[in-house]
């Protein structure tokens, strides 16, 4: 049996957390509890130079103990890298369209940073493409990111490299990582917030649930800081545990200290070894 740890939105600048400190906390409860693999699944700091620090940083202290993948999420992308760089292979522990086997098993992990297409939008089709990217571009701090497309047509790449992931890896179990929300049953609607009916157009894209469900076994995301319960559509296990944002302004934890935090939201998976002949 390997053990596989998922993360996501750990936020180290946003709640004043040293990271480079924390690593050292994170790398040996890893060890000691027997993971094998840890995955981000992107928003560690507003900077993608600095995740990048961070996650070589992560992988150095843990050495060849514990295999280290991330992806990047909006946050990381508002800062230090272009389009072309957040889609090339900038690093080998950068997992955004990429495909992980995991020793032993005949698992995978496919990664992809994701993106939004407003097909998860609370208000639909009330409001155009045009008003949900001109609202984007006034009040979201994506209208920071560096982006050559519309939002559609990111989105569409995102359908068409999952898509040729899962195709080229039929046959084996498929643990499919990304940022941004991919079903409607974890979305959280406001009837008396009207920006945040807006912000729900960005959080992800109800088309690649309807390419995972029933095609992937497991799937780990966050973007939205709202923490569930697992749910299963169909064959398909989908697992939502941000660690969020621990300020006295939008306090989202349960307790007080960051490490607990991650501890607590840590996505476990535990993929079956292949049977020695």
């Amino acid at each position: 049996m390997v053990k596989v740890a998922i993360s996501v939105d750990n936020h180290f600048d946003v709640n004043h957390v040293d990271g480079f400190e924390m690593l050292k906390y994170q790398a040996a409860y890893l060890v000691e509890n027997g993971y094998r693999i840890y995955v981000n699944a992107g928003d560690t700091y507003n900077d993608f130079t600095k995740t990048l620090d961070y996650y070589r940083a992560l992988q150095r202290e843990l050495g060849d103990q514990v295999i280290v993948r991330f992806l990047a999420g909006n946050h990381d992308m508002v800062k230090g890298a272009t389009y072309g760089e957040i889609q090339s292979d900038v690093d080998p522990l950068y997992l955004h369209e990429k495909v992980l086997s995991i020793p032993s098993t005949n698992a995978v992990i496919i990664g992809n940073n994701g993106w939004y297409d407003y097909s998860l939008g609370q208000l639909g089709k009330t409001k155009t493409d045009a008003a949900y990217a001109q609202w984007k571009r006034a009040f979201w701090i994506d209208s920071a990111i560096d982006s050559p497309l519309s939002d559609a047509e990111r989105m569409q790449r995102v359908l068409q490299t999952s898509q040729a992931a899962i195709d080229a890896n039929q046959g084996r179990q498929m643990i499919y990582v990304t940022h941004f929300v991919p079903i409607r049953g974890a979305m959280v609607y406001a009837v008396d917030r009207p920006a945040w009916q807006m912000a729900t157009a960005l959080m992800g894209s109800a088309k690649l649930g309807e390419l995972l469900t029933g095609r992937v076994d497991a799937v780990a995301f966050g973007h939205e800081h709202f923490r569930d319960a697992p749910k299963l559509l169909g064959k398909t296990a989908y697992y939502h545990q941000p660690l969020g944002y621990g300020l006295k302004r939008l306090f989202e934890w349960e307790s007080h200290d960051w490490l607990t935090e991650w501890r607590n939201t840590l996505v476990t998976l535990h993929v079956p070894s292949l049977a020695k002949s």
